[in-house]
């Protein structure tokens, strides 16, 4: 029984609470600076297929675009803020 606790007690969980990258469909970290939000769909990616992403698209484009709504990345600080603002006004959940 003991045996079984520490199973179930140091278990990985299967998910979490940001679910799954939803490009190698791994559970996310649980923590949320080795996450990649997209501004301007909110998609949440994991750290790995958001840098690989990048490299990438600039090997290929020289610019990089979302990886789901194809925008392209914002290139200032206001632009960004921007996007943030917009998801904020639609009532995003993210």
């Amino acid at each position: 029984a003991a045996e079984l606790r520490d199973e179930l007690l140091f278990k990985q969980p299967e998910s979490t609470h940001f679910g799954d990258c939803p490009i190698c469909m791994l559970p996310m970290p649980l923590d949320i600076k080795k996450c990649a939000t997209m501004l301007c769909c909110t998609t949440l990616l994991c750290n790995g297929c958001y840098f690989t992403h990048v490299r990438r698209e600039y090997e290929k484009r020289g610019r990089c675009n979302c990886p789901f709504c194809r925008a392209p990345a914002a290139e200032t600080d206001e632009e960004c803020k921007k996007r943030r603002m917009k998801r904020v006004e639609m009532n995003d959940p993210v």
